[in-house]
């Protein structure tokens, strides 16, 4: 899949290190989301920024996609990874705030179900990307194009009120990151063998990607507590 040239820079051993530093850094990046969503609804905090300050609520909202051009921007340049990680944690944040609505859904222990879940069915799917020499390049693309297509499907049933059913929306969208957390995974790989090599991009490759990661977990989370939770809702 890759020539010998490019598979020069890296040793196994080097390889294996840039790939455990973006999953940390994913980790981290879950934490920071976790314990926010966590703190705010706990101390109620969310109800009363919306009831308060509901443009700073809107902003949080916003603020991820901003973000997520300035990762883009930022991979381009060729400066230190010290930016992207402060915006991954911003991101992080924001999602936490965005996230807090969950609790007020679901149980705790369909959260942490769904979450467990989650973990395993992320985890198996990562080991996949990593150990399979069939090259996902082609499926990921198709579960881009996919993706695209059931976001404008959305809209349009939102538009015109017309109703699909929540599960197999679920099911459809979990399908679709199941094949783009393949394809992230060995993309990674790939970025990080065809890079030059130096540490500074390593690092930026490694923050970029636990971004996709970071994202690719949520909403297969996202989906699974969906399914998990129908029937579950916290009438709190």
């Amino acid at each position: 899949m890759f020539n010998n040239d490019s598979m020069n820079y890296y040793s196994t051993s080097t390889l294996k290190s840039a790939l455990l530093k973006s999953y940390a850094w994913m980790a981290v990046a879950l934490s920071i989301t976790a314990v926010v969503s966590y703190g705010l609804y706990a101390t109620n905090a969310l109800m009363i920024l919306l009831s308060t300050m509901p443009f700073l609520f809107m902003l949080f909202v916003i603020a991820p996609f901003i973000l997520s051009i300035a990762f883009g921007v930022s991979m381009a340049r060729s400066t230190s990874s010290t930016g992207m990680k402060v915006m991954l944690v911003l991101y992080a944040i924001c999602m936490g705030v965005s996230l807090t609505s969950i609790g007020y859904v679901y149980d705790v222990a369909t959260i942490g179900t769904a979450f467990l879940v989650s973990a395993v069915y992320f985890i198996s799917l990562a080991v996949i990307g990593t150990t399979s020499k069939k090259d996902f390049t082609s499926f990921g693309s198709l579960c881009m194009i996919g993706l695209f297509v059931l976001i404008i499907t959305q809209c349009f049933m939102m538009l015109f009120r017309v109703s699909m059913d929540v599960r197999l929306l679920s099911i459809i969208t979990l399908l679709i990151f199941t094949g783009i957390t393949v394809w992230d995974v060995q993309r990674m790989n790939r970025l990080l063998i065809q890079s030059d090599g130096s540490i500074v991009a390593q690092d930026k490759i490694a923050i970029f990607m636990a971004l996709q990661l970071y994202l690719d977990f949520l909403n297969i989370f996202l989906r699974i507590l969906q399914l998990i939770g129908m029937g579950n809702r916290n009438n709190k």
